[in-house]
């Protein structure tokens, strides 16, 4: 017999995001051009370097956005989601 970890699925759910954080999405085509934009226009709140890539952190407007670069390739947006999401 299997037994829970959780007895609520609020409490899995909280357990998961101090795991994995918030929930984010990624931006692609013109989503992700307009953003580019803006952030290329704000100062960022972070920035993270583990030599294989680069991560930098900005706040537009109250909502949360990772740019992440790797060597060669366009860099990529994640956009953090309400948690009702």
């Amino acid at each position: 017999m299997a037994t829970s970890l959780f007895s609520t699925k609020e409490e899995a759910q909280a357990w998961l995001r101090s795991i994995m954080g918030p929930p984010k999405r990624i931006l692609f085509d013109e989503e992700h051009d307009r953003v580019w934009l803006m952030l290329k226009m704000a100062e960022p709140v972070r920035e993270t370097n583990n030599q294989h890539s680069i991560c930098v952190e900005y706040n537009l407007g109250g909502k949360m956005y990772n740019v992440h670069y790797f060597p060669g390739e366009k860099p990529f947006i994640e956009e953090y989601l309400d948690d009702d999401s």
